[in-house]
């Protein structure tokens, strides 16, 4: 018998496996790893087609970031 539901932290909605599993793949990556914002926006914006992302949409992650 279940007797705790995890919740998010911004909210009483439940939490997926997914979201677990993405929670154990992120406390394995190293403490000092490091990811170019930008690097990252570039191929974002030139794999675009591949991945569905519109001009709009990437408009707003330009802003965002």
């Amino acid at each position: 018998m279940q007797t705790h539901t995890p919740t998010t932290p911004f909210g009483r909605r439940t939490m997926s496996l997914g979201m677990m599993a993405s929670q154990a793949v992120a406390k394995t990556v190293p403490e000092g790893a490091q990811v170019q914002k930008w690097k990252v926006f570039h191929t974002i914006r030139e794999a675009r087609d591949l991945i569905g992302a519109t001009d709009r949409s990437l408009a707003i992650l330009n802003a965002l970031l």
